[in-house]
């Protein structure tokens, strides 16, 4: 009885050795933002965590589901040797899902999504904020339902659209000229667009506002 009592005492040690570098809150530590962080470790295999130290002095580096994790190898005689562990990340946090599907062009709604927790290492770019203001964006490519929404899938709805009819100001020295005239391409404030006054002459304006633009050429 003896014997198993202390087989015990010594698993419940080994489960909680403190001199053991302790991965998960490092992760959660360097990695901001995650509701969840998995991860495996991939090499050096069989590596004993107690020899570890994080190594502050150096950045973790992350690529998708791989992270590289800068340590400190504490050898015999106080020797200390510079690697990375290598691990496999499971990153999981609060996203856009898109609750339908979505057209390239159409001018998105919060109703248009709903906020799951999903694992996003293996996305291909980073997923848009879930506080992000939709209303002011429109989809730039496609994306099914059920589809995790990302930065580079939209992008800003256009001050000037094509086909708006907005006024033009010309400003030669002391001289301004308002006119209107049809935008023939689209742009945020500050883009330079082409427009087309009533008889046909083409200029290329600046966005002022949603109304207004300037003639530059």
């Amino acid at each position: 009885m003896t014997a198993i009592i202390n087989i015990l005492f010594s698993l419940l040690l080994l489960g909680n050795n403190s001199s053991s570098m302790n991965i998960e809150k490092i992760l959660h530590s360097q990695l901001k933002g995650y509701n969840k962080i998995e991860y495996s470790i991939i090499s050096p295999k069989d590596i004993n965590l107690s020899s570890l130290q994080f190594d502050d002095k150096r950045s973790i580096r992350i690529e998708g589901s791989r992270a590289y994790l800068p340590v400190v190898v504490n050898g015999k005689s106080n020797n200390k040797k510079n690697t990375v562990l290598t691990l496999n990340l499971k990153l999981y946090k609060d996203v856009l899902v898109c609750n339908r599907n979505l057209k390239r062009k159409e001018e998105l709604s919060p109703h248009d999504f709903s906020i799951v927790e999903k694992e996003i290492s293996n996305l291909r770019f980073k997923p848009t904020s879930k506080d992000a203001s939709i209303e002011l964006y429109r989809m730039r490519t496609n994306a099914k339902e059920n589809t995790v929404l990302q930065k580079t899938m939209i992008e800003k709805i256009p001050d000037v659209k094509v086909g708006d009819r907005v006024e033009a100001v010309f400003i030669n020295n002391s001289v301004n000229i308002n006119f209107y005239v049809c935008s023939r391409s689209e742009g945020l404030v500050g883009d330079i667009i082409r427009v087309k006054r009533d008889d046909n002459k083409l200029f290329k304006a600046k966005v002022i506002n949603n109304t207004t633009v300037k003639i530059i050429e």
